[in-house]
């Protein structure tokens, strides 16, 4: 049953929320989930809230935080290709879908014709009455929140450090739409929340350009306070290192910006490769690639996931190498299961986050091996006992730096 408003305090309730310690200490994830619980609390049935918030990040235009009630479903996302990836929430009080928006996304008409385009273009709090329906809606959304049963829709522009535009917009299914005296009560309460939201944007937005340069494991772990020089901890994990074959020859070649225009896209298909099969880019180093899947499960299942990512690699560098005339992609891969230390190195003026050991160099010669003997990828005879897959004996190999004889393996036939 819907909570009666209590419309005499609602001023006084949300300067209290807005004033709250907790706004402070509450992580940025949080920010709707808590907003969403007072306004229903306060009998303003939220039904639809959406924070779209623009930062200079290298590789994202944008980062979008919805909420809805927990049975409600998601808000279509067909009307643009721009979402690099997206993180879902469940809990009792809603659903959260973080959606991260790649750099272009500001350029298709999805973005162009929304009402978060003309709010932050235009700095003015924008007001939709949805009951009765309008008869000509202004935005493609509106049609969508009257078939969820919206009354009433608000987009509100929040004041946060100049690079950066932030905007909120929240739907209520309450009859008769939004009371006055919550309007009334917004001159007050937007500053507040603009704050508020401005601290979680400042810190949203360094650990995402941390993770950019970094990764997300070690964004993570330097945002939580691991960040002085020798700070490091012991880690098992699977190690890779893959190099691009024929950069030399390509650089000399290829005009400038097709040869760039050929590395990042040698960078992106690793990427996808790595990341999608739950590995970490520590480092894109000239024209090689080192990363790693931590142990977060057995050894075995750790190898074969990172095994199953060289092999996806494989398959759609082949697939793009068959389709366009472009300079072909080719490369070497080595793969090995070890230790590291993993953390912080460097000077008191300037650190590196990064992998260390003996593991990391064997990784490194394996791969250092693949164009001496004409093979694709090679692995340890540590990583070739783990993995489930079938695994070619090549031959016995002295490498530098490296103690002893090393079996190596190849996982493709």
């Amino acid at each position: 049953m819907p909570v009666k408003p209590n419309t005499q305090n609602i001023n006084e309730e949300l300067l209290d929320w807005g004033l709250s310690q907790s706004r402070i200490e509450e992580a940025p994830s949080e920010l709707l989930f808590s907003l969403t619980r007072k306004m229903s609390q306060l009998g303003l049935e939220p039904g639809l809230v959406t924070a779209c918030i623009r930062t200079p990040h290298p590789q994202l235009d944008m980062l979008v935080f919805r909420w809805r009630p927990l049975k409600t479903e998601e808000v279509p996302t067909t009307g643009t290709k721009s979402i690099l990836g997206q993180r879902t929430s469940y809990r009792e009080d809603g659903v959260q879908d973080i959606y991260y928006m790649v750099r272009g996304h500001t350029d298709e008409g999805i973005w162009k014709t929304s009402p978060f385009y003309r709010v932050l273009t235009t700095n003015t709090l924008l007001r939709v009455p949805l009951s009765p329906e309008p008869k000509n809606p202004p935005f493609p959304i509106i049609e969508d929140l009257i078939e969820r049963g919206m009354t009433d829709y608000l987009v509100i522009p929040l004041k946060t450090e100049r690079r950066v535009n932030m905007a909120l917009s929240v739907a209520t299914s309450r009859q008769g739409g939004f009371p006055q005296e919550f309007l009334n009560a917004l001159d007050l309460f937007i500053p507040l929340l603009s704050l508020s939201a401005a601290i979680k944007v400042e810190r949203i937005q360094f650990k995402e350009v941390l993770s950019a340069y970094i990764g997300k494991e070690p964004a993570e772990l330097v945002f939580q306070g691991q960040i002085h020089r020798g700070d490091t901890i012991s880690r098992e994990s699977a190690l890779g290192f893959i190099d691009l074959r024929g950069f030399t020859e390509a650089s000399e070649k290829l005009p400038m910006a097709q040869f760039l225009e050929m590395v990042n896209t040698f960078f992106e298909y690793v990427h996808q490769a790595v990341t999608s099969g739950g590995g970490e880019i520590l480092k894109f180093m000239g024209d090689a690639v080192l990363f790693f899947f931590p142990t977060n499960e057995t050894p075995n299942e750790t190898c074969d996931r990172a095994l199953d990512a060289v092999k996806s690699l494989t398959e759609a560098i082949d697939d793009r190498n068959q389709k366009t005339d472009k300079h072909p992609l080719y490369f070497g891969c080595g793969l090995h299961y070890g230790t590291v230390l993993y953390g912080n190195i460097g000077t008191a003026a300037r650190l590196d986050f990064t992998v260390m050991g003996q593991a990391v160099n064997l990784t490194s010669r394996l791969e250092n091996l693949t164009g001496r003997i004409k093979e694709s990828c090679l692995v340890s005879a540590e990583f070739a006992k783990l993995t489930k897959y079938p695994a070619r004996f090549v031959g016995n190999f002295d490498l530098k730096g490296i103690k002893g004889t090393q079996q190596v393996y190849s996982p493709f036939e």
